[in-house]
């Protein structure tokens, strides 16, 4: 068996490699759940230079691209999930978004319980013990329309 300091080296090297990925792959992900956009068309656009809330009233002649919602934790401020949703679909190609609904849901995230093997073997038989309990947040959500205007 080797034995050594290089060998201790390169394995906490390796080890901080793959636990910076690990985490970094974690936080991409959650981030990447966080907006949906559901086109209404099979067109793309190119990214929007710049994108607006609409509450309503607007008068440009505009078509809908698609539905869109953002959804943040409950601490979040306003002001950032508008930013976040505004870059989103400025990315997707649309200038705006006509706010449809905005407000505060609870939402599953998850369930805890463990896992026990009561088949003696290779666990193909099991039970979830204590009983499964689910896991829920309070979260804040925009939802709305993306846009692009006419002649755009």
């Amino acid at each position: 068996m080797f034995t050594g300091p290089s060998i201790h080296r390169s394995l906490s090297k390796w080890t901080c490699v793959w636990v910076g990925l690990l985490i970094w792959g974690c936080a991409s992900m959650s981030q990447m759940k966080d907006f949906t956009f559901n086109p209404t068309t099979d067109e793309t656009f190119p990214e929007a230079e710049e994108a607006r809330l609409y509450q309503s009233g607007l008068g440009q002649p505009h078509r809908v691209i698609g539905e869109v919602l953002i959804v943040g934790r409950l601490g979040e401020e306003k002001d950032s999930l508008e930013k976040r949703l505004l870059e989103a679909v400025r990315q997707i190609g649309a200038q705006g978004v006509i706010v449809v609904e905005a407000g505060e849901t609870v939402l599953e995230v998850g369930r805890a319980g463990v896992r026990h093997d009561v088949s003696g073997g290779a666990a193909t038989d099991y039970r979830i013990y204590p009983a499964p309990v689910t896991i829920e947040e309070e979260r804040i959500y925009i939802r709305g329309m993306a846009i692009r205007f006419e002649g755009a």
